[in-house]
């Protein structure tokens, strides 16, 4: 084998080893994206959850109950955390967050647009989503959807045998 030949071999090897080092880097940056993400949402969430009214915050995941009277702080906490829900969308709809992360936060997001509680205030604070009328129609889709929803956590379910 020649000097040329040895070259391009190793020049070739060099090549391979940097694009795979490249695409190494792109998705260790967005697996710590996503990371980050993830946790500043879960910090917000936590704090919103903390400003819901106690019986609020109950309601919310309670697809049987009715919904406990109408405040201004109850309906500012239902916007704020829709709000959150809307900006969770966005970055899952514009690939910022990962299928497996927007998975987690959809099931509980469903859920709640469900409940009582959120289908009443959605009424009154549907005109702040305007501007945003897929995540507009994404609420109204799944509280469309929320008899289905209702039934499945109605029904009996035995425990888990240990």
């Amino acid at each position: 084998m020649s000097n040329d030949q040895l070259l391009a071999y190793e020049t070739l090897l060099l090549a391979v080893f940097t694009a795979g080092g490249i695409i190494v880097a792109i998705w260790v940056y967005r697996r710590q994206c996503n990371a980050q993400v993830f946790i500043e949402y879960t910090k917000r969430y936590a704090d919103i959850m903390n400003m819901f009214p106690v019986e609020g915050r109950k309601a919310r995941l309670d697809l049987s109950a009715e919904p406990p009277a109408r405040t201004d702080a109850l309906s500012l906490a239902v916007l704020r955390y829709l709000n959150l829900c809307s900006e969770e969308f966005y970055l899952w709809k514009k690939g910022y967050l990962s299928r497996r992360v927007w998975r987690i936060w959809e099931a509980e997001l469903r859920r709640t647009l469900a409940s009582p509680l959120i289908m009443r205030e959605w009424a009154s604070l549907r005109e702040e989503f305007r501007s945003y009328p897929e995540f507009l129609d994404y609420v109204e889709k799944g509280q469309r959807q929320a008899p289905a929803l209702q039934t499945v956590q109605s029904a009996q379910v035995p425990p888990l045998q240990a």
